[in-house]
């Protein structure tokens, strides 16, 4: 790059090389029939495509000249440099405010610190909360273990024709049976002694023999 070269210079010289690009003839490619689209009439005459890319270039060239005159690039340039000129003095005036707004000595990040301690100390006692949420849910787990396999685990509690209740009711059963039966003998025996109570020893052949001696 010219540094001795004006950005308005520049910004001209880069315009009327585009502009040189576009006022370029346009020309089809060498197998523009392979791309042609098949008509009822058939292929165009060379001729006929020839005639018109003349006429378009001659179109586009008056196009160009009208609307990218050296006037209209100069004043775009020159557009372009004040553009750039004008962004340059905002940023320039930008740092010059923001080196007097701002005091060097103060603590931008004492505030800062503050906010995110205050948001520390409430996630921990967040994740405080949880964590004992979580034990109280862990320790219910364990008091439900047993009841994870019910099949397993309690249907043989249950009064099932299998089921350990069953057994142990049978078993109650028997031994109430028992009880009952020796509770009916013992009744039987204290009710035959108190029978035998009421005879005196020896009573019973005197009054045998007594019926005899009156008959």
């Amino acid at each position: 790059m010219d540094s001795t070269r004006t950005i308005s210079e520049l910004k001209s010289a880069f315009i009327r090389g585009q502009v040189r690009i576009l006022s370029e003839s346009l020309e089809p490619p060498e197998d523009w029939k392979n791309y042609a689209v098949e008509t009822e009439e058939g292929d165009l005459p060379e001729k006929v495509i020839a005639d018109v890319l003349h006429k378009v270039n001659v179109e586009a060239k008056q196009h160009h000249r009208v609307v990218y005159s050296s006037q209209a690039i100069h004043h775009v340039a020159h557009q372009v440099a004040s553009l750039y000129w004008s962004s340059v003095n905002q940023e320039t005036q930008d740092r010059a405010s923001f080196a007097n707004g701002v005091e060097k000595t103060a603590d931008l990040s004492r505030h800062i610190y503050q906010q995110l301690r205050e948001r520390l100390v409430t996630l921990d006692e967040q994740r405080q909360q949880r964590q004992r949420r979580l034990d109280q849910l862990r320790h219910m787990q364990r008091l439900l273990g047993p009841f994870k396999d019910p099949q397993k685990d309690i249907q043989p509690n249950l009064v099932t024709k299998d089921g350990e209740l069953v057994q142990e009711l049978e078993k109650m059963r028997m031994l109430a049976a028992r009880v009952g039966g020796r509770i009916s003998q013992q009744k039987q025996r204290l009710s035959t002694q108190e029978g035998q109570e009421y005879l005196l020893p020896g009573s019973g052949p005197r009054i045998g023999a007594l019926f005899d001696t009156e008959s």
